[in-house]
């Protein structure tokens, strides 16, 4: 009996306690039921111990996880880019699949005017809603279609409206205006608005890992546990290259 409790030792000592934080996009206790299968789940193929920890805004979710205090997060492509510039050791590991069953998506410019079929059939006083600063679908991408398009956001009025739901909601709520929204968002409302412009391909929600706190060897444990996991796929290699190579050209303003 007590040599059986020795075999099984070493892995109670060599296990560890991973921190998991999600953005802030919801209650916390919403967060936690949404990623506490992924958890438990990793808790069963890994031997470690996932914790969440939720954060209370975007800001505070960075700051954890650049002071080590969470281990792994949740991050789109542009915040996912913005940080490695700062902080080197983060590194996507493998992307979530939206319902499409697809690792990316568009971002979509979306009015309801009749009058307004392309970029180049907006005025001065087309309103422009965007989500925020921090979304890939925000300034970045409606820069990048308005600079396809010859033109330039800047010579415009536009404004945050924060979700991308919020934006679709100021967008047939006003005539002569447009928004640019996900595209699953787009198609969830295409009764009430149709697309004018549609982006280049963008990464989805990727787990990031912080490499200051996991070893290599922890991480491949984590990847090869989440081959098998649901609506999953290793983060290709190139993945953001198109994205980073646009961030390089359009300077998302603070």
């Amino acid at each position: 009996m007590y040599k059986l409790f020795f075999v099984f030792m070493p892995m109670f000592i060599f296990a560890q306690v991973i921190r998991f934080s999600p953005l802030p996009v919801d209650t916390a206790e919403h967060l936690y039921k949404k990623y506490n299968p992924l958890l438990n789940y990793l808790n069963k193929q890994t031997g470690d111990t996932y914790k969440f920890v939720y954060s209370h805004s975007y800001t505070e979710l960075l700051n954890n996880f650049k002071n080590n205090k969470v281990d792994m997060i949740i991050l789109g492509a542009l915040p996912y880019l913005r940080l490695k510039q700062e902080f080197p050791q983060a590194k996507a590991i493998v992307t979530f699949l939206n319902k499409y069953k697809k690792p990316f998506y568009t971002c979509q410019i979306i009015t309801n005017d009749k009058e307004i079929k392309t970029l180049k059939d907006i005025t001065s006083n087309t309103r422009i809603f965007l989500t925020n600063k921090l979304s890939t679908c925000g300034y970045l991408m409606t820069q990048y279609m308005f600079k396809e398009a010859n033109t330039t956001l800047d010579d415009y009025y536009y404004q945050y409206v924060g979700s991308h739901v919020d934006v679709v909601f100021n967008v047939t709520l006003y005539n002569d205006s447009i928004g640019d929204v996900k595209s699953s968002i787009a198609k969830e409302y295409n009764k009430f608005v149709k697309v004018i412009d549609t982006s280049i391909k963008i990464p989805e929600f990727s787990l990031v890992v912080n490499q200051n706190k996991l070893s290599q060897k922890e991480i491949n444990k984590i990847q090869k546990a989440l081959k098998k996991y649901p609506k999953v796929i290793i983060t290709p290699k190139h993945f953001y290259d198109s994205i980073e190579k646009i961030l390089q050209e359009i300077k998302v303003k603070e």
